[in-house]
């Protein structure tokens, strides 16, 4: 091909890139920039929270810690009329409390009882409104919408690479004009955390996206996914079991995980649901769980991240999306990264409207056109 078609193609090329690029960035702009908000928060949730209410969360250990059943009933003594203890999370930390989580059916919103495993004192509650809260929900409200901002993300990262090449451009010129700073940060930035958002928007589609991703996975993997019923059955005159042995049921279910939390029933019909985490699992959340029978004490159902190659594709995916795969180090550069894609989603518009009005009033842009993620120039 002659050299001057060779351009032609370029040119091409380029303005293709460059119209994915700012679309993408321009209709889920919005969107991104409120995942790089909330994922920066949630990187570090648990330090945040613990840094906010320390009288709720640490206690000192003094030997075993007391039984859920226990706890719970001192929980249901200072209850409001009408609400019910609906689920108490264990904590996996010595030095950490307990809370409990209570409820009123189709009424007011939940709220966290905090509880001494130790001393069984009530330390005090926490509505579940509340900033870190706040912002985990925002993060997935919605799971196929930001799971669709998710996959624009990736595109977005690909045609932003496309975009910067030519120039290679990393250097950030503080001296000079606003739009000259703006467009140095959306290249430079936009460079160094490329890989990473193209991670985020990969693992965060398949988390929002799990409705197709999840049956995909179990089809590509050729694994039928469990069909067990989890329902309790009633028996006249039987007391249903306690949460503490629903606990020892579900331990013995799944060998070597660790209790997180226990949602206790609240009608006859329902069962005990156990969250559990086996140490390999970097998820705070844990991705396996068991179900028990609140009569019988029989195990309805165990869902181990072990058993399943799609469970361990899942957990693995949601650990590397929030960086928990690599600890401390791997949440921090979560952290740095999801304030990256703010940057993007913030100086990318910027530029597109300010070359826009330049247009208008006629003017030459004076920055060369490249750019990354959410809009470019």
């Amino acid at each position: 091909m002659p050299l001057y078609d060779m351009k032609i193609a370029a040119g091409h090329w380029r303005s293709l890139f460059l119209n994915v690029h700012l679309a993408g960035g321009l209709v889920a702009g919005v969107f991104l920039l409120t995942l790089g908000l909330t994922g920066s928060i949630m990187a570090f949730e648990p330090e945040i929270d613990q840094l906010l209410h320390p009288s709720l969360f640490k206690v000192f250990p003094q030997g075993q810690p007391l039984s859920i059943t226990t706890l719970s009933a001192n929980v249901a003594a200072a209850k409001r009329p009408g609400e019910n203890v609906r689920l108490c999370w264990i904590s996996s930390k010595p030095d950490m409390s307990y809370f409990f989580l209570v409820e009123v059916k189709n009424r007011r919103l939940p709220r966290q009882v905090f509880v001494d495993q130790y001393t069984g004192r009530i330390l005090g509650n926490v509505s579940v409104v509340r900033f870190t809260s706040v912002a985990h929900r925002l993060h997935g409200a919605n799971g196929a919408l930001m799971g669709c901002a998710s996959l624009i993300l990736v595109i977005s990262a690909f045609s932003g690479l496309y975009l910067w090449w030519p120039l290679k451009r990393i250097k950030i010129e503080w001296r000079g004009s606003r739009r000259r700073l703006y467009f140095d940060l959306h290249n430079s930035v936009g460079f160094f955390s490329s890989f990473f958002l193209l991670v985020f928007g990969t693992t965060g589609a398949y988390m929002g996206l799990e409705f197709w991703t999840v049956p995909a996975t179990y089809k590509i993997t050729g694994t039928k996914p469990q069909a067990r019923l989890t329902s309790s059955t009633p028996q006249n005159g039987a007391a249903p079991i306690s949460p503490d042995e629903a606990v020892s049921i579900a331990k013995s279910s799944l060998p070597g995980a660790a209790p997180l939390w226990v949602v206790i029933p609240q009608a006859p019909t329902n069962s005990y649901l156990v969250k559990m985490r086996f140490p390999e699992d970097r998820t705070p959340n844990g991705n396996s769980a068991v179900w028990v029978d609140q009569y019988s004490g029989k195990a309805l159902k165990a869902s181990s991240s072990r058993a399943l190659l799609p469970a361990k594709i899942e957990s693995l995916n949601r650990a590397i999306h929030t960086g928990d795969i690599f600890g401390y180090l791997g949440r921090t550069l979560a952290c740095f990264m999801s304030l990256a894609l703010v940057v993007q989603t913030i100086t990318g518009p910027y530029l597109w409207w300010t070359r826009r009005r330049q247009k208008r009033a006629g003017q030459r842009s004076p920055v060369p056109s490249s750019g990354f993620i959410a809009g470019g120039t």
